[in-house]
């Protein structure tokens, strides 16, 4: 029987690590995966969230089930630390095992409709879309958001390839620290795609995976509580993997606004949709983030690591553009530090980005994609020198 199984496509993140593995050169570069690393390369555990995982210790008094859509404690505390006045009880809310749960929830929900609405990505985009919208079945089309070899958004082509969207359509997007690209839509480009998408309505949803390594934590929350204040219906996914440095804790939510009359049938649907899945998420994550942000000193503790973790990625960017200044005298790599969060994509076409790991050692997602969090001084340097190597050579 099993024989009848056909390939599935596999993750480029993992082709990437799998690459690096079997890389035997022992000065190579790791840069796929999207974790954050110290200066020592090391991925720490927070010190608020070991505090908060002491205090559930002692405190927890159950392990039972929780409802389908999970602790509605933690949806209300992140739902209005998020998207603070513009969340009350009129929001349908689940926690979930990460972003990605809460990706794929939604996407059922949409794909499982009468008359399924397409979803429009941003093209690139984060390389799990796809697959989660293709495994629910949901309708999905492209528009432009970045060119790589320019380092420029596509603002105008984006909005563009919009006007082909109709009224009930869903346009999915990055909140802030764009992955895989790095480049975020300034403040009049935002306002300017919500004057489309409430001109031809369309629903935003909106990803947040990065919040706090953009501006700080309030700031980054700001796109979200614009959209939530603002529209009637709208969806928020968030993973809080990155933020409090839980990535193997599952720790996300899924956030839909509607109107009134819609919400008891929408939560039906989102508990059932759960239940044919993940069935209950995982609560020791969301349980340790939920304590911080319900204990002042916790959160004040959290906040001022997330704000050495934002700082030093920021100077990770800020050393790549003087590393190039100072041993190349080129500006070939200015752009990366205008951008935010741990992305970035490489100006490389597609064999040039071939020499990079086969000439250098250094390993990034196909495509062009970095972790830059992942780089110290002598993965500074040596990336630098290899960009230019390659891009100069005739």
């Amino acid at each position: 029987m099993f024989e009848q199984v056909e390939e599935y496509p596999v993750d480029p993140i993992m082709i990437g690590a799998d690459y690096f593995a079997a890389d035997p050169r022992v000065d190579k570069l790791n840069l796929t995966v999207g974790i954050y690393q110290d200066e020592l390369g090391q991925t720490p555990v927070l010190k608020a969230v070991k505090l908060a995982e002491q205090k559930l210790v002692e405190t927890q008094a159950s392990k039972s089930y929780l409802a389908l859509t999970g602790d509605a404690d933690y949806c209300r505390v992140l739902g209005h630390e998020v998207m603070g006045n513009a969340y009350d009880d009129g929001w349908v809310s689940a926690q979930t095992s990460g972003g990605a749960v809460a990706l794929r929830v939604m996407a059922d929900l949409l794909g499982q409709m009468p008359h399924p609405p397409t979803v429009w990505l941003q093209t690139p985009t984060y390389g799990n879309y796809v697959p989660i919208l293709t495994a629910a079945h949901a309708h999905f089309a492209h528009v432009p958001y970045y060119d790589r070899l320019k380092a420029q958004i596509t603002f105008d082509q984006m909005l563009d390839g919009l006007k082909a969207a109709k009224a009930g359509d869903v346009f999915l997007m990055q909140g802030v620290c764009h992955n895989p690209t790095g480049a975020d839509m300034n403040v009049e480009q935002f306002n300017a795609l919500l004057d489309l998408l409430e001109a031809r309505g369309i629903i935003p949803w909106i990803d947040l995976a990065y919040l706090g390594f953009a501006q700080n934590w309030d700031a980054d929350c700001a796109m979200a509580r614009t959209i939530a204040a603002r529209f009637p219906e709208c969806i928020v996914c968030i993973t809080l993997s990155k933020s409090f440095g839980i990535y193997r804790d599952r720790a996300g939510a899924l956030f839909v606004k509607t109107r009134a009359g819609d919400r008891e049938r929408m939560h039906r649907a989102v508990s059932a949709i759960v239940r044919s899945g993940a069935s209950h998420a995982p609560d020791h994550g969301p349980s340790v983030v939920r304590t911080i942000l319900q204990d002042e000193s916790l959160k004040r503790l959290w906040l001022a690591d997330l704000d050495r973790m934002r700082a030093r990625v920021a100077g990770v960017r800020q050393q790549i553009v003087a590393t190039e200044r100072s041993l190349l005298g080129t500006d070939q790599l200015t752009y990366i530090a205008e951008q935010y969060g741990m992305f970035s994509l490489l100006p490389l076409n597609e064999a040039q980005e071939t020499a990079l790991t086969r000439d250098h050692g250094i390993h990034v997602v196909k495509g062009g994609r970095l972790n830059v969090a992942r780089l110290g001084a002598d993965g500074i340097t040596k990336l630098v020198g290899a960009v230019s190597e390659i891009t100069c050579a005739r």
